[in-house]
């Protein structure tokens, strides 16, 4: 019968080591064994196996056997399985941030040169981070059979900045506004604002943004700025397009050539309105003058400072007010109070439409007359008259169909026109051909007048001394 190798052990010829985590066992010989000795002992896997160590022994173990107690030194001779912790949980984000500068076709296949630059934007509530959670990890197992449980990735968090929330219990952040996505460091912020130092040119290309814009610089001419929320020139808008669904900003001035065009929902405000079209939902404010521009605001439209206004028309729903209106040379001048200049420019397109349906449908009527006394004379009609007849008969029952539309809403209007309320304000002199409309009624001024006033009364545009209004 074969020896045990524990007397080896014993005789401190050899020693067996085992790691305390149970995942590595090693066999020190100290004193090697010869071949005559070697030949009465038992197998070195028997040896392991009364140890109970029975996982990941070495292929040297397997292949040598009690021969490797022939060789003095350390022996690895079983090695567990570590267990693998799980794959850290990580954040994705779902959003670029970087400024990207691209041409795209349109559906005819036209490309836009200006049209390159693309904000990186999001909508409120869009998703701008999602948790992807951590792994479970692999069990291992020691030199023993045990299994050793594997520990969990760690799990990942979302760091959020101004104008972003956590939902679903963290494992979301999505946007609290609109706005321009963007990452410091790992915090995630929405920006309101996209602001760009310089000016808006050839290196920038037209600027659409779903938020607010600062542009540092001037908007040249043939370019776009468009957003959302404000905009803010701190230079000046040339024969550019500037629209805001906010309000909008120009520190310097307005200098349109006839093509520029500056439209907001809530208020404009410039130094200098000159040759553009001016448009807001609510007041427009000039510092200094306005020449020769289309101007236009739901409630007023208040020129300071210099208080010059030369030419083109001005319109407001309630209040004009300037200091000079109109020039020396009586360069005509329109002011229209009274109404919203949008309803005004509704009623001007209805009675233009009004006007081509009645000359469509009389031109139809003298068709359909031709073709009765045709018929009454005896005289065949043409299969092919007979079908242009028919379409002619639908398309004269539509034109009636628009003019009854017309008529009902010119109606309405009319009231709301004729019933205008307004008042128009020169704090130093109004000169000749300046035309004033207050509702429906309009007055031409044919001499210089200083400090007035105009407003309706009685069913008339009369005039009074300049009073500075209360608010």
């Amino acid at each position: 019968m074969a020896k045990s190798l524990k007397l080896l052990e014993e005789d401190n010829r050899i020693q067996l080591f085992v790691s305390g985590d149970g995942l590595r066992a090693e066999l020190v010989v100290k004193k090697p064994l010869s071949e005559e000795e070697l030949s009465s002992y038992e197998e070195l896997k028997d040896f392991l196996d009364s140890r109970g160590i029975v996982v990941g022994i070495k292929e040297e173990v397997l292949e040598k056997g009690k021969k490797l107690l022939q060789e003095e030194g350390r022996h690895l001779i079983a090695e567990g399985k570590r267990p693998q912790r799980g794959k850290d949980g990580e954040v994705k984000i779902c959003f670029t941030q970087e400024l990207e500068k691209k041409w795209e076709e349109n559906e005819e296949g036209q490309v836009n040169l200006f049209d390159f630059l693309k904000i990186p934007e999001v909508k409120e509530e869009d998703v701008l981070a999602e948790l992807i959670p951590p792994g479970e990890g692999v069990p291992g197992q020691d030199i023993f059979g045990k299994e050793i449980p594997a520990l969990p990735g760690r799990p990942a968090k979302i760091r959020v900045g101004k104008n972003v929330e956590l939902i679903e219990e963290g494992a979301k952040a999505i946007a609290k506004v609109a706005g321009r996505p963007v990452m410091v460091g790992k915090t995630i912020s929405v920006l309101p604002i996209f602001e760009l130092d310089g000016d808006v040119g050839t290196s920038t290309g037209n600027i659409s943004f779903v938020g607010s814009v600062v542009v540092r610089g001037t908007v040249q001419s043939g370019f776009k700025v468009e957003a959302e929320g404000d905009i803010e020139i701190w230079g000046n808008v040339e024969a550019a397009t500037v629209q805001s669904q906010g309000n909008v900003v120009v520190r310097g001035g307005i200098f349109g050539r006839e093509k520029g065009l500056v439209r907001a929902r809530g208020d404009v405000r410039a130094k200098v309105i000159e040759n553009a079209t001016v448009e807001a939902g609510q007041d427009v404010r000039v510092g200094e003058a306005v020449f020769h521009s289309q101007v236009s605001a739901g409630r007023k439209v208040i020129v300071g400072g210099r208080g010059l206004a030369v030419g083109g028309k001005i319109r407001a729903g309630s209040l004009v007010w300037v200091k000079t209106l109109g020039s020396p040379m009586g360069t005509v001048t329109e002011v229209m109070v009274g109404i919203d200049p949008a309803l005004r420019e509704e009623y001007n397109y209805l009675v233009e439409e009004l006007e081509k349906v009645k000359n469509q449908l009389a031109e139809g009527e003298k068709v359909f007359k031709a073709i009765n006394e045709r018929q009454k004379a005896g005289k065949n009609v043409d299969s092919n008259v007979l079908k242009i007849l028919e379409k002619l008969e639908k398309t004269c029952q539509l034109a009636r169909e628009k003019k009854e539309f017309c008529e009902a809403r010119l109606e309405e209007l009319e009231e709301i026109v004729s019933g205008g309320e307004g008042k128009i304000l020169v704090e130093e002199k109004v000169y000749p051909q300046v035309r004033i409309t207050v509702g429906n009624l309009t007055y031409l001024v044919r001499d210089e007048i200083p400090y007035a006033s105009f407003y309706k009364k009685d069913q008339e545009v009369v005039m009074g001394s300049f009073e500075r209004p209360r608010s």
